[in-house]
């Protein structure tokens, strides 16, 4: 788990890997709150594609 402590959301290392290798999408609530760490708004973070 990467620690919440660090202000990253209780996720695994493998989930936020799958994540950034396009094999994952996530909850709506999870998108939130790894944005939040980042301080960015959540379309800053992740984009919708055309074929998605």
């Amino acid at each position: 788990m990467v620690p919440s402590c660090l202000g990253a959301p209780n996720v695994s290392r493998q989930t936020i890997n799958t994540i950034e290798s396009n094999r994952y999408v996530p909850s709506t609530i999870l998108a939130l709150k790894i944005a939040k760490v980042f301080g960015k708004p959540v379309e800053e973070v992740f984009i919708l594609e055309e074929e998605d």
